[in-house]
């Protein structure tokens, strides 16, 4: 018997956590998933009478929430919770792999507060699998586009089947966006050739790349979804910077899309920067280069 993918829902009972499980339920409905609701302690005990309490508490918001999106379905939402003694970075990616989750759908204040300001982490180290950061505005709407930023000569086909298995499920049309910084004429065609090796091996038809010439991946991403309202922004990246930028919203020139559009952060060990102005990734690169000139001479 085949199972349903999980969906790991961390739930603290804030207005935020409230919108990100009216999302999730949605959300779940379309792709066929379960939903497990975790909620971590902090410094209180689990004792019996407090685990009861909470597990109670937990499932009175869930099948309140849910109420709205089963009527007249007739299929009661049916809700597993895990609770968990410490705080939520210590905790997620154990929770995870024990319910077997596919993905993390957090709200994104609750999820980025267990990291210290100006903290990156590998997003192996928080969580194995995908995260899918909800703002507290996002309204669900079945996805109908989704914008994908990705660096077309840094691929990586594990990330590029995923993006593509998501928008096959809804039918959406998928955004392949590639930003650059200013580059010599051959370096352009380069990316042009990069570009159309990526198009022929996609298999999913309802697709298009662009390539655009901007340092700041943010500011780029935002001014290429202006026109195109996105349901979806999806990156992949090695740590936590970006979800830290997005969600930040010191945008220079564009909209503030991290107040209503979720970002879906996928895992690739990538080569290259995020994008040109990325001090980040620049300054990381220049650290692992140095690193293995020291141990070369070594």
């Amino acid at each position: 018997m085949k199972t349903s993918p999980r969906i790991l829902l961390p739930f603290n009972f804030t207005d935020g956590c409230v919108a990100a499980l009216r999302y999730a339920y949605q959300f779940a409905g379309k792709v066929g998933a379960d939903i497990t609701l975790l909620h971590c302690s902090g410094s209180l005990k689990l004792t019996p009478t407090f685990k009861s309490h909470l597990l109670l508490r937990l499932r009175s918001f869930a099948e309140r929430y849910a109420s709205s999106y089963v009527t007249g379905t007739g299929v009661d939402p049916v809700i597993e919770c895990v609770l968990k003694e410490g705080n939520l970075r210590e905790n997620l990616r154990s929770a995870a792999e024990e319910v077997g989750a596919s993905l993390v759908l957090s709200p994104a204040d609750y999820l980025l507060q267990t990291l210290t300001e100006g903290e990156v982490v590998a997003l192996p180290e928080l969580v194995a699998c995908p995260v899918l950061l909800v703002p507290e505005k996002a309204i669900f709407t079945p996805l109908k586009e989704i914008v994908f930023t990705l660096d077309v000569t840094d691929t990586d086909a594990s990330v590029m089947q995923t993006v593509q298995r998501l928008a096959q499920r809804f039918q959406a049309h998928l955004s392949l966006l590639h930003l650059h910084s200013k580059l010599d004429g051959v370096s352009f065609c380069q990316v042009q050739k990069a570009s159309e090796k990526v198009k022929q091996e996609l298999e999913y038809a309802h697709c298009s790349i662009t390539c655009l010439e901007e340092e700041d991946l943010l500011e780029g991403l935002n001014d290429f979804a202006a026109p195109r309202i996105p349901d979806l922004f999806v990156m992949a990246t090695r740590d936590t910077h970006l979800l830290h930028q997005y969600f930040s919203g010191r945008y220079r020139k564009t909209s503030a899309y991290h107040l209503h559009t979720p970002l879906l952060n996928l895992y690739q060990a990538r080569r290259t920067a995020c994008s040109g102005g990325c001090t980040h990734c620049n300054t990381s690169s220049h650290s692992h280069a140095s690193e293995a000139a020291e141990a070369t001479v070594g």
